[in-house]
């Protein structure tokens, strides 16, 4: 989407050579200011990536006048799920491509859950065997490198205690029943098998954490932590009651270096850990947060009614443009749960136009006027030549 700049006054004309001035930091470090006259036009910028902002904008800018402008938002997000169904490399470097069109500037991949474990771990090389398509460290590594030159950072999400069946499958030890034998789910929805509270499971937690680490070079590392059962901590060895024992566990992770993320549903994440909050509720006032409720920002959710999409609900084009955050927090982010999404071509349908939407929501420009909305994103949706599920006024 071209967003609509806070400032400016274009009108028709042509411009001539292109002068970078050098960076003004009152910009903010995503901000640029583009001055277009016939006779030259003058990008200043307040850091690199808001000079590549601007040389975007410049591109799909005609006219001559001034245009300055800066995100409302320092995280920008989309989570992919390539866990429930794995998406090939190719895609998470042509969806990179599509974020950073949009100015977004965090890829969130959830890496593991109860239907697949899709990241290698050198130390517990049974967890990607087991489930087959998985991401090897050059992956990752080409993907992060990626990502870089185009200011997306990549946020590794590791999901524990719950949605871990398809590791409890990998190493039986690691569940409550160590002599059972589970498979890797493969049916939606959420396993009632989780890890253990035993001392050897946080060991594993932590080597999969530093390993981790160690290959995702940004600041951030989710943990998961969300819609974990109780019922397997029921009489456990530690007297832990069941209710606290989600907290207990996410306590004792740490990723070095790097700042914990987890998926908010009470005040029991780590000290010092980002509270990505997806429920409607009041936000904990202690902690960052990463506003993605799930009743406007779920892109797996149907686009109109009578659409398909996950558990009956309906998220429409207009309904993610007139999302309102709150200020005052860290940033915002749309999700791509891929439970009834088999493939590339299915993510992309589900994703675009609400992707565009939502892009605008998180730079700060959009507005009421869906109208006009409604009236850019046809070329714009031909420009990047996406599969796009229904337009909608």
């Amino acid at each position: 989407m071209i967003p609509k700049a806070h400032h400016q006054d274009l009108s028709p004309g042509r411009r001539g050579e292109v002068r970078h001035e050098p960076d003004d930091p009152g910009l903010g470090p995503e901000g640029y200011r583009i001055s277009i006259t016939p006779e030259r036009t003058l990008v200043t910028a307040g850091g690199p990536a808001g000079r590549f902002y601007a040389l975007g904008t410049l591109a799909r800018t005609t006219g001559t006048g001034t245009i300055e402008d800066r995100p409302r938002y320092g995280w920008r997000g989309v989570m992919l799920d390539v866990a429930r169904h794995f998406m090939p490399k190719e895609f998470v470097l042509k969806l990179i491509d599509l974020l950073a069109v949009h100015r977004m500037n965090v890829l969130h991949l959830h890496l593991t859950d109860d239907q697949g474990w899709r990241l290698h771990i050198d130390r517990y090389p049974r967890l990607t065997e087991v489930s087959g398509e998985h991401y090897t460290h050059d992956d990752i590594r080409e993907i992060v490198a990626y990502a870089a030159e185009r200011f997306v950072t990549i946020v590794p999400e590791i999901e524990m205690p719950g949605h871990a069946q398809a590791a409890i499958a990998a190493y039986p030890w690691l569940g409550n029943d160590p002599d059972r034998q589970l498979p890797v789910w493969d049916v939606p929805g959420i396993s009632k098998h989780v890890f253990s509270l035993d001392e050897r499971t946080i060991r594993f937690c932590q080597d999969v954490l530093d390993e981790v680490a160690e290959l995702f070079p940004g600041p951030y590392v989710h943990i998961g932590g969300d819609e974990c059962p109780t019922e397997e901590w029921e009489g456990n060895p530690r007297g832990l009651d069941p209710g606290k024992a989600r907290g207990w566990f996410l306590s004792r992770l740490k990723a070095p270096g790097k700042r914990l993320v987890y998926w908010y549903e009470r005040d029991d994440g780590p000290p010092g850990a980002a509270a990505m909050v997806w429920l409607e509720e009041s936000l904990p006032g202690d902690r960052e947060v990463i506003y993605a409720p799930h009743e406007r920002t779920y892109l797996d959710y149907a686009p109109w009614p009578g659409e398909p999409g996950a558990n009956g609900r309906v998220l429409t084009l207009r309904q993610v443009y007139g999302f309102a955050p709150p200020d005052g927090i860290l940033g915002v982010q749309c999700q791509l749960w891929t439970e009834y999404m088999p493939d590339p071509e299915a993510v992309e349908r589900m994703a675009f136009p609400r992707l565009c939407a939502f892009a605008e929501v998180a730079w700060g420009s959009a507005d009421d006027d869906y109208t006009d909305f409604l009236r850019r994103l046809p070329s714009h949706l031909a420009r990047l030549g996406v599969a796009s599920g229904p337009v909608m006024p």
